[in-house]
């Protein structure tokens, strides 16, 4: 995927082919703009007040304490950017933010959205960054316990639309009883796992400011007769012994590469003979290779952690000198940009 300026109208298109259109002033401006026009509609109120039928912009400053005016502004730039349509003389929620925006919707992100208010403190230290290259300690930073929930429940939502998938591709002996998903916040992920290979049971470790947001997560989802919780940090916390099963799902970006690596030994110690590790990740675009989206993720990352986003290659090595074999790589199409990584201790 790529991010832009799309052009609605013939003479848009025209206009971007003649050179003439200013496009870093378009990209500076209405890039902040959409993405702050949504997160206002989510955290205001607006799209759940919305759920149904057509609404005026004097009805619903009404009904939110708003100013009208101003509110007829973000709706009709939430028009602009698909998540609204304008009806007569009112205003109605898309197809795309009644799927995403609204509790109890099918894709339901709005918990996600609330978190980017989190995530455009951490953006405001790029420059930072690329003149010294430390980034921020992400878990450090968000010490506040709205900012927790509000992380834990944008994971959550998003765990819901992939983590069907990377069960049915984890590979688990016959017989496996446990399963050990580390750093792993409301526990989706291990119990996909653990409910497409019963009587597999999920034990996740979790740090002490995250581990209460994470069991009530667990809870909304039905997942508490599947899963337990324990405090501990993954640099060390005691993994155990005979784990079937151990799972790092979306968490080694955070690490340096001497960090992950000795994570893996003990990953590798943690197992029985035959036993998985799996690994789940957002992908960095293959080292030498053309620029794409996905150095953005990687660039994030780097922001987030002084870490970064990793290529399949790198894991499925690193793996092998932690003692594993049968390193196996899938990018499933339905999520571009992810990769996960299995091996057998």
């Amino acid at each position: 995927m790529r991010y832009g300026l799309i052009p609605t109208t013939l003479a848009e298109r025209l206009a971007l082919m003649a050179g003439v259109v200013p496009v870093p002033v378009l990209d500076a401006l209405f890039g902040p703009i959409k993405t702050r026009a949504i997160m206002a509609g989510v955290s205001l109120g607006v799209f759940e007040a919305m759920r149904e039928g057509v609404h005026t912009a004097a009805g619903l400053a009404a009904a939110l304490h708003l100013d009208a005016g101003a509110l007829e502004l973000l709706l009709r730039t939430l028009v602009a950017c698909d998540y609204l349509e304008q009806r007569g003389g009112g205003f109605a929620l898309s197809r795309l933010a009644r799927r995403t925006l609204v509790s109890g919707a099918p894709m339901e992100l709005a918990g996600y959205m609330r978190f980017n208010y989190q995530q455009w403190e951490f953006v405001e230290h790029l420059e930072e960054l690329v003149r010294t290259g430390r980034g921020l300690d992400f878990h450090e930073t968000m010490t506040g316990d709205a900012a927790w929930r509000d992380y834990q429940q944008g994971m959550l939502e998003i765990a819901r639309l992939t983590a069907p998938l990377v069960a049915s591709r984890v590979p688990v002996q016959r017989g496996a009883a446990r399963l050990l998903d580390v750093a792993g916040s409301h526990g989706l992920f291990g119990a996909a796992i653990c409910r497409a290979h019963p009587p597999m049971r999920s034990t996740v470790i979790e740090l002490p400011q995250a581990i209460g947001h994470a069991r009530a997560l667990a809870r909304g989802e039905w997942l508490d007769d599947i899963v337990s919780y324990r405090e501990g940090d993954l640099l060390t916390a005691d993994y155990g012994r005979d784990n079937d099963v151990v799972l790092l799902s979306n968490i080694l970006h955070h690490f340096a590469i001497d960090q992950i690596t000795a994570v893996l030994r003990r990953t590798r110690a943690a197992l029985r003979v035959g036993g998985t590790v799996a690994i789940w990740e957002v992908e960095a675009p293959k080292p030498g290779s053309r620029a794409t989206s996905g150095d953005g993720a990687a660039l994030y990352f780097r922001l987030t952690s002084t870490a970064g986003a990793y290529h399949g290659d790198q894991y499925g090595e690193w793996l092998r000198q932690a003692g594993f074999d049968r390193v196996t790589l899938a990018r499933p199409m339905q999520t571009p940009g992810n990769v996960l990584v299995t091996a057998r201790a």
